[in-house]
């Protein structure tokens, strides 16, 4: 009786010394986490306001930028002169709005909005609205000012475009990492990124994994875009390498 509970308790010593292994394994998942600094600009927004045709005159024009370096001068022509007003502008293209001087403001706003329609409609989006039209370019940059010239419009740029900003990619270091076991939608461990953006997921057993950084959305400026890789580990011991991690922050 004594010999054997001196042997349960050498059992339970040995037991207890014993280094249990991690959620299953010996294997582990490593990889980097890269990442791009893009600062998001801003769309140029112009507000054109127009006049009745008994306040413009035959030739008059105002002129309107665009990204792509089209430019163009949008000039009144009406039929009662028998002259060419064209003002015929070099290094722009000039486009013929015709009026008479008694048509109201919105007999203007409206031959105004199609003379813009058809000739800037792929550079910015256009709106009407009453006896104003609003121009906002499709694309983030700054756009040198339009001007009213000798018209009686308000041409107002009431926002500055903006370029977006792009850095170069760099390791992101102590970017936190997630780790989520199978097919899962909540993660189960996180870690960080050293001073290289390596990071680490140790003592891992047999199965499937997904492993997951947050990135910026370019839509929201916020950190809530996933990017994730799934992984399998098939072997003990074994180390899986995963794709690198690319970031927006």
């Amino acid at each position: 009786m004594k010999n054997l509970i001196i042997a349960l308790t050498l059992s339970s010593g040995l037991m207890a010394c014993t280094k249990p292994e991690g959620p299953g394994g010996s294997s582990s998942i490593q990889g980097k986490v890269v990442g791009q600094n893009i600062n998001l600009g801003r769309s140029e927004i112009i507000d054109l306001t127009v006049t009745p045709g008994q306040l413009i005159e035959h030739g008059d024009y105002f002129i309107i930028n665009q990204p792509n370096g089209a430019n163009y001068y949008f000039w009144f022509n009406n039929p009662t002169w028998l002259s060419n007003g064209d003002p015929q502008l070099a290094g722009r293209t000039g486009v013929s709005i015709s009026f008479n001087y008694s048509d109201n403001d919105i007999t203007i706003v409206n031959a105004v909005f199609t003379a813009l329609s058809a000739h800037i409609d792929g550079q910015f989006n256009l709106t009407k609205n009453g006896d104003m039209i609003q121009l906002v370019s499709k694309d983030n940059i700054n756009i040198p000012d339009p001007d009213d010239v000798t018209t009686s419009f308000l041409l107002d740029v009431g926002q500055q475009g903006e370029a977006d900003e792009m850095g170069a990619q760099t390791a992101i270091t102590d970017e936190r990492v997630y780790l989520i076991y199978g097919e899962g939608s909540n993660y189960h461990e996180s870690t960080r990124t050293g001073a290289d953006g390596l990071y680490l997921f140790d003592q891992l057993q047999n199965g499937e994994y997904q492993v997951y950084v947050l990135s910026k959305d370019l839509t929201t400026g916020e950190m809530t875009k996933t990017i994730l890789e799934k992984v399998t580990i098939s072997d003990k011991s074994q180390v899986v390498d995963v794709p690198t991690l690319e970031i927006v922050h």
